[in-house]
């Protein structure tokens, strides 16, 4: 893994380390949504349909993932 993405790696980690259950499912939720807009935007610059249809598919996943950890976070 280039040093580059393992430093992005750990720093994402760091935002979780303190946080309760439900503030960590809240942050993943948003970075679920961050995510399928990544996605999007990827998508957006594809010119291979079958690669342009695979990732509008992963942005819906990260959609679901963010609605289900808003849906399941306590006191939401």
């Amino acid at each position: 893994m280039p040093e580059s993405i393992e430093s992005a790696v750990q720093s994402m980690a760091a935002l979780f380390q303190g946080r309760s259950r439900e503030e960590s499912m809240q942050l993943l939720a948003a970075l679920e949504r961050a995510g399928a807009a990544v996605y999007r935007s990827l998508a957006d610059d594809e010119a291979d349909p079958s690669a342009r249809e695979g990732l509008l598919l992963a942005a819906a996943r990260e959609e679901e993932n963010a609605t289900f950890l808003e849906g399941a976070a306590p006191g939401q």
